[in-house]
């Protein structure tokens, strides 16, 4: 018997499927980079203590964008390209740079441009316009006049003053009735100062203050 192959016909295994390509990760896009600019930053003078707010003006800022004063990184929020809104910490005294950077890497420098003073060197007599209240939506009057607090009146209420009336040492003032009334403050700038306060008009509450004719915008 002859047995016959099938030339060519030769079993073969199946074909093996392509292995699938690695994922490849796509590289996050990078900031654009842009070279910022820092005109000026107001009010420019801020307590030692820290507490104090600021606005910077400039242009191309962009939103993330850090500012340092000196060598502290501060609270900053970019309103917009050509405005941002700082908070300050407590600094040794002395004038430091302003220093903005981009996400991108970029910065701007303002040289020499903020100084921190400590607050007893700052003068609390005159006219304060303030703002009271969880959302600081009370408006609030008081009146420093040869460092003592001669008067405050909150919301709709009468103008009240106090006995003994607080005196201002260190830039700081305090009363405390035996009934609950109660008023602090702190200068953390020349022109700006925080605190609580429990009056008729504004029940205990925290305020912020601008000296009147000097106003250094909203916190």
């Amino acid at each position: 018997m002859v047995s016959v192959g099938l030339v060519g016909c030769e079993r073969r295994g199946l074909p093996t499927a392509p292995l699938a390509p690695p994922s490849v990760q796509q590289p996050s896009p990078q900031p654009t980079a842009i070279q910022p600019s820092v005109a000026t930053l107001t009010p420019r003078v801020g307590s030692t203590r820290g507490g104090a707010w600021a606005t910077i003006t400039g242009a191309d800022f962009q939103p993330g964008a850090s500012v340092r004063l000196g060598d502290s990184a501060v609270t900053a929020r970019v309103q917009d390209s050509a405005t941002i809104r700082i908070s300050t910490t407590a600094h040794a005294p002395g004038t430091v740079d302003v220093i903005v950077t981009n996400p991108g890497g970029l910065e701007a420098r303002l040289t020499g441009g903020y100084a921190y003073e400590p607050p007893e060197s700052f003068d609390f007599n005159g006219d304060w316009i303030a703002h009271a209240g969880p959302e600081f939506e009370t408006d609030m009057r008081f009146t420093i006049r040869n460092n003592v607090l001669v008067s405050v009146s909150c919301a709709t209420s009468a103008p009240l003053t106090f006995a003994p009336a607080p005196s201002v040492r260190n830039g700081e003032f305090s009363f405390l009735a035996d009934d609950g009334l109660a008023i602090s403050g702190t200068l953390v700038s020349p022109v700006n100062a925080v605190g609580t306060i429990n009056v008729p008009g504004c029940p205990t509450s925290s305020w912020w203050a601008d000296k009147s004719g000097q106003a250094a915008g909203s916190r």
